[in-house]
């Protein structure tokens, strides 16, 4: 079963796309190493989150554009039915060598809701200063739903947001860049909780 998702290119303008990325570099000191804890096991990963504090100032202004676009998401997705319930997101880095195992965000532990959908918005320095570090989006198949071995590969196009079921398996290949912390891969990550309406009598 090949895994659905859904790009938009141009989510955000130049100049909010400019502004974003100025204040993550300002930021640069407050991102620590990032631990993804799935059915109790560390999944292996080389990535960093900005902290909470400074994460807060870019929620209050990227939400409500988040929320602007998901309708139409969900309905590419064939998931329209979904009643959002909250939104989680978190500013992300990938340095040079910097990657994600394989995993499912559907399987990390949540404090309420259920985490049904993901999404990823990339924004880096032009032109781009870093290769590889692509979305692997894992095709379905085996038994327990593990990865079939076939996937989608999806480029970290700069100003563009994918949106896909947090059932799907995903990992992101090892980035290659400079030392510089502005050279990395920046994303803007999260994933809605909600729960899918009842149709029909």
């Amino acid at each position: 079963r090949i895994a659905p998702f859904v790009r938009l290119t141009d989510f955000l303008p130049p100049a909010s796309r400019d502004g974003l990325l100025r204040d993550v570099l300002a930021a640069g000191e407050r991102f620590a190493p990032a631990r993804k804890r799935v059915n109790a096991r560390i999944v292996r990963t080389a990535r960093f989150d900005l902290d909470e504090p400074a994460t807060r100032d870019v929620r209050s202004w990227f939400l409500p554009k988040l929320r602007a676009v998901l309708p139409e998401a969900l309905w590419r997705l064939r998931m329209e039915d979904l009643d959002p319930r909250r939104i989680e997101l978190k500013v992300t880095v990938y340095l040079h060598g910097g990657f994600f195992a394989a995993h499912r965000d559907a399987d990390a532990p949540v404090a309420s809701g259920n985490q049904v959908l993901s999404f990823v918005h990339y924004f880096h320095r032009a032109p781009r200063p870093f290769a590889d570090g692509d979305l692997l989006l894992h095709d379905a198949g085996r038994a327990g739903g593990r990865p079939a071995g076939a996937f989608s590969r999806i480029e970290p196009l700069c100003g563009s947001i994918v949106f896909f079921p947090s059932e799907c398996w995903h990992e992101i290949t090892p980035v290659a860049c400079g030392a510089e912390f502005g050279d990395g891969r920046f994303t803007v990550i999260g994933w809605v909780h909600g729960v899918r309406r009842r149709t029909g009598a």
